[in-house]
Formats: structure tokens, sequence, C-alpha cells
């Protein structure tokens, strides 16, 4: 017997952005979630394609896969299993992936306009989405979970706000009046700041650093996207003091600054956000951007995940702790005890916040989804 965890069918496509957003509605109450000049919108925008740019947290490889839990067919134990739907497997190359199931964002978001992307087709869906987000070819850790700095250099040098920068200016000519873009970036250079500074850089000199880094997607990518007509959807990063990664740091002083490790990484988010949100308050109003907070809702679920969100890990990865994977996929929904692939529990899918030490599972993707749907709904455009 296989069993899979199924999010995205072409019987539920609309459904789904139904439930999600009555869901939103409820969220954006304990999240604050301001954009632009946010308002109602007095004609509903309904975008005729969806085009996604951004890093790990929003990318698919050519077939579907992610940097989250990918779900893959197992048997009854929690085992994954071969094509022929018997043989038990621990070899991911040899399992049957299920790119529908454990959606990230950008997947959930297209799905709700009834569109899909090439790298995971749904049947019934318009090919209106294009899933754009460059791959950083490593997370900025070891399987051990601590900051390494060459894998953060490469994750920033392939998926950096640069190389965002340069993807956005590419695809110009595919964006008019009726796109819907969707931008989430920056996460691989702070991540890569926070290496800096572990291996002793300035602290302030890295915050003033990220603050222009963040400015300069809005004047150096984003501007050009408003001159297309098209609608934006930007993302703050998500509080990454609170992820695996973050909490393991030292919360005492150290001896770099005088700055504890957790500090310095909140603060190096924090200074790529506020650079980001300030240029683009100036840019835009909130007729084309809609600013969605993910910092706000990583403290929100962190703070209220149990009793409100149904998450009963915030704190550890559902991946098992020794991540067989440092790329898409990080590992899969087998769970069965013993795996190298797959989750340390079966609730890792559905009940963890982290996949690994700095990504959302599935859980985490579907909060964010439902975070950016009220924003849309809410936003002006």
């Amino acid at each position: 017997m296989s069993r899979s965890f199924a999010f995205l069918s072409s019987s539920k496509l609309r459904r789904a952005g139904v439930v999600a957003a009555a869901c939103a509605v409820a969220l954006a109450t304990s999240v604050a979630v301001t954009g632009c000049g946010g308002g109602t919108q007095s004609k509903k925008f309904v975008p005729t394609k969806i085009l996604s740019f951004g890093d790990d947290t929003s990318y698919l490889n050519s077939t579907g896969q992610s940097y989250t839990v990918n779900s893959v067919s197992i048997n009854s134990s929690g085992a994954a299993l071969k094509s022929d739907g018997t043989t038990v497997t621990d070899t991911p190359s040899e399992m049957v992936y299920y790119c529908q199931n454990y959606p990230i964002w950008v997947q959930s978001v297209a799905a709700y306009y009834g569109f899909d992307g090439e790298q995971c087709p749904i049947s019934g869906a318009s090919r209106k989405a294009f899933f754009l987000a460059n791959d950083p070819g490593t997370v900025a850790t070891d399987a051990s979970g601590a900051i390494n700095a060459t894998n953060a250099a490469t994750a920033a040098t392939n998926a950096g706000v640069a190389k965002v920068i340069q993807t956005i200016n590419a695809n110009l000519g595919n964006m008019d009046k009726n796109t819907m873009v969707l931008v989430l970036a920056g996460q691989p250079d702070v991540l890569k700041a926070y290496a800096d500074y572990l291996a002793g850089a300035d602290a302030s000199t890295l915050k003033s650093n990220l603050t222009a880094l963040g400015a300069s997607l809005v004047d150096n990518a984003l501007v050009a996207v408003g001159n297309t007509g098209a609608r934006i959807v930007l993302l703050r990063i998500p509080k990454l003091r609170l992820s695996p990664l973050g909490l393991a740091g030292t919360s005492t002083t150290s001896g770099n600054g005088g700055d504890t490790d957790q500090g310095v990484l909140d603060a190096l988010a924090y200074a790529f956000n506020e650079g980001m949100t300030n240029e683009a308050e100036r840019k835009f109003d909130g007729r084309q951007l809609g600013l969605v907070r993910a910092d706000d809702l990583t403290q929100t679920l962190v703070t209220y995940g149990s009793s409100t969100y149904s998450l009963t890990n915030v704190t550890t990865p559902a991946c098992t702790t020794a991540l067989a994977s440092l790329t898409a996929p990080l590992c899969n929904s087998s769970y069965v005890s013993g795996n190298t692939s797959g989750m340390a529990s079966s609730t890792g899918g559905s009940a963890f916040l982290w996949a690994d030490y700095t990504h959302f599972a599935p859980a985490g993707h579907t909060r964010l989804y439902n975070l950016v749907m009220t924003r849309i709904a809410a936003q002006p455009f």
C-alpha cells in the first residue's frame, strides 16, 4: 500500500485558494502585513500570469523538487517505495516524487489562480506560472546545521540579490499590466554576512552593506518591473534568529564587537529588510506593490504555533538530523526509523515549522501562502 499527502490537484485548484484565503483572514489578526499604502480593491485584480523570483525558498528544479520536505510514495510504515509500489528504498533517486504535494508558497499562489508551471504540471491547470527563482546550489550550512562559509558564499553567488536582479531584468519582456510578480530574495546574502561576522567581520559594516543591498533590489529591478505595469508582491525574509540555525547561536556576548550571535543574525536580516522596505515605500504606492512581512509571520508562528496553528515543533528540523542533501530536495516524506533521507517524525510535513536549519517545512510554506493571499486580497491593485 502506498500513500502520499495531496495538496494540489485539478479539482482542488480553486477550492484550495478559497480555504487558504479564509485561513489567512484569521492569521492576519495577529500578524502585521502592512503594505505600501494598503487598502481595499475597488475592482479585484486577477492576473493572467504569474512570475516568481528569488532564491532557495522559492526555487523548484526541473522536476519540481524544492528546498523543503518533498513528498514521495511511502507504505503504511512510513518507508519510501520504488516505482513498483512495493519495494522499499532509502535511495532518493529510486523514489517516486509527487511535486503537487507539499507545495512551496509560490506553487500555492499560482494554483489559487488556476495556474501551474513547467516544473510541476497539474492536470487541468493553465501553464501561466513561471517559477524563475535562482538555485543557490547548496544551503548555507553543513549537514550538522552549522553555518559553513564556503557554502554560504556559493549560495550568495548563485542566488543572492545581485543574481536575482539579473534574472528579473532578463524577464521584463514577459511582464505587462496583467502580470503578478512575486519576489522573495536576500536570505543567501544575509547568511553569507552572518558567516563573515562569525569569521571576524565588523557587524556594523555588514549591516550597512545589507541595507544598501535591500534598496538595490528595488532600485535596480523592481522599479523596472513597475514600469511594465505589473503588480508586485514583495516579501521580507523570515526572522532567521528563530530558525534552528539562529537558535543554535550563542545568546551570550561574544568577543566580536560585544554582540551575541543571535542578536547579530537578527540585526543583519532586519537591516536587509528595512533597506528594501524603505526604498519600496519611497518608489511605490499600494496600487502597484504590496509588502508581506514574513519576519513577523515567523515570530507569530514560533510564539503561537502549538496553540493556534497546529505546529508542534517550531525549533528543530523536520528532516533527519544529519541531512542527506544540501540541495533540493532537502529530504523526503518517508519517516521509517533509521531512514537517512527522510523526516525525523511522521508529522514533519504537517506540524514542523522548519525543514532544515534555515528553510520552512511544508507547514511553514502553507502559512506563508496564507499570509500572501491576505495581502493580495487587501491590496488596492
